[in-house]
């Protein structure tokens, strides 16, 4: 496996072919990889999100895991993907230069290869989904108990006189 280091996604266009020739050529989820939309204006950029979104969810993939897929725009879009502004905004440790690895580091990478491979055949969207619905659920239930202590708080500052303690008189 080689170093994992960012590729640049070309698109030739916004229709739903051209992308579809794109990505069943390039290398997401095996890279780190990123789409440069910032010639693209308002329809244009929607139409390319949404066909680049249909295509993904198409070919089994997943734009963050096991290595994620950016979108360089610098327009605010909702989309599955990450979204950065420029390419300078995108995480440096993707950018090192390609060397030859030592043998540890070659030992590093295959055990990496093999992990990948594991990522891909997870059920992402349903362990992401299944996360969010528990991590609701935990803040559901710590506002809860958050507001149920400071209840008892005040009952026991309003309730809970100090006892003094009284001699008994023989």
């Amino acid at each position: 496996m080689k170093i994992p280091i960012f590729e640049e996604i070309l698109l030739k266009g916004a229709a739903l072919s051209d992308i579809q020739l794109v990505v069943e050529d390039s290398r997401i989820g095996k890279v780190p990889c990123y789409i440069n939309l910032t010639n693209y204006t308002g329809a244009d950029l929607e139409n390319a999100i949404i066909n680049l979104e249909q295509v993904i969810l198409e070919a089994a993939l997943h734009p963050r895991f096991p290595y994620p897929l950016y979108i360089i725009t610098t327009k605010t879009v909702r989309t599955l993907f990450p979204t950065v502004r420029s390419v300078k905004d995108l995480p440096e440790h993707y950018f090192k230069k390609v060397k030859r690895p030592n043998n540890k580091e070659l030992q590093l990478l295959n055990k990496l290869s093999l992990k990948v491979d594991k990522i891909k055949n997870l059920q992402l969207y349903k362990i992401i989904q299944e996360l969010r619905d528990s991590s609701d659920t935990q803040r559901r239930l710590y506002s809860e108990t958050k507001e149920l202590h400071f209840l008892e708080v005040l009952n026991s500052a309003f309730y809970d006189k100090p006892k003094t303690k009284t001699k008994e008189r023989a």
